[in-house]
């Protein structure tokens, strides 16, 4: 019997790593918190342990209080769940529409020295986010910006 070839490396090679990150006897790994491109009453900002039924809420309060527009920004796992928000929201209110924009965004970890004979190091990854604008809309202006780019109604077409 021929033994069947191998994809396997042959070499003693580790596979790389997702992050090169320092052992944990010399470096304690800390998460810094992502930077906020902006801050204001109609910005929401949407992480995995925040409850979506609260977001929500806060949306449609926003909405209440006649908002014209709202910003979602959602980071990494979190994009889903922000997705989900505006559809919910768009939903419930039909003059709303969304308009979404993605990035990257830089975040940066401290690696602090567990002993005393190593340095402060500090470590950039980047991680996809997602900005989803949600608008109030005049449905009267988009029905008359949707009637001019279909053309004239047949009814008037045929009046020759």
């Amino acid at each position: 019997m021929a033994e069947k070839p191998s994809n396997r490396n042959h070499t003693n090679q580790q596979k790389p790593r997702r992050q090169d990150r320092k052992s944990s006897e010399t470096h304690t790994f800390r998460k810094r918190r992502p930077e906020k491109p902006e801050i204001g009453k109609n910005i929401i900002y949407v992480n995995t342990k925040t409850s979506t039924k609260g977001l929500l809420e806060k949306c449609l309060k926003l909405i209440k209080n006649d908002e014209e527009e709202i910003v979602i920004y959602c980071l990494g796992a979190a994009i889903q769940r922000g997705i989900l928000l505006a559809l919910q929201i768009t939903e419930k209110h039909i003059s709303y529409q969304i308009d979404t924009n993605t990035f990257s965004t830089t975040l940066i970890d401290d690696l602090e020295p567990a002993v005393d004979d190593v340095d402060y190091e500090i470590q950039k990854r980047f991680n996809s986010a997602l900005r989803i604008r949600v608008f109030k809309t005049d449905l009267l202006e988009s029905a008359k910006k949707v009637q001019v780019s279909t053309g004239p109604l047949q009814a008037e077409a045929t009046t020759e």
